[in-house]
């Protein structure tokens, strides 16, 4: 199992016709668990965490919390380091595209 960022395209992630258009891998299970969680426990993350949903107006707020996790893992270390660092720069990157090229605000994000 993993965890992914999936993105919704709608009026609210609950329209009727909202659809999933894009997909991000965030972790492996159990890289998540052992890390992922405790870094967000201990950054007290309260938009980036597992089940949680966040709309297109949040990014800015959400690469905080990632550059939290970011210096958290840097600090803290653990076998997985590099993997979650290089994750947590691409999860940026994703992020950072749709925020500065979307015409809209259409846009939904659920970390699951």
């Amino acid at each position: 199992m993993s965890v992914s960022l999936l993105v919704f395209k709608g009026e609210d992630f609950n329209y009727p016709e909202s659809r999933v258009i894009d997909e991000m891998p965030v972790s492996f299970q159990r890289v998540w668990k052992e890390t992922w969680e405790k870094a967000i426990s201990e950054c007290k993350i309260k938009i980036f965490v597992c089940g949680g949903m966040f709309s297109i107006n949040t990014i800015p707020d959400v690469l905080a919390e990632l550059d939290s996790v970011f210096d958290w893992v840097n600090h803290n270390g653990g076998r997985d380091m590099k993997y979650i660092q290089n994750r947590i720069q691409e999860l940026k990157e994703f992020l950072n595209s749709y925020y500065n090229e979307q015409e809209t605000l259409d846009y939904w994000f659920d970390l699951g």
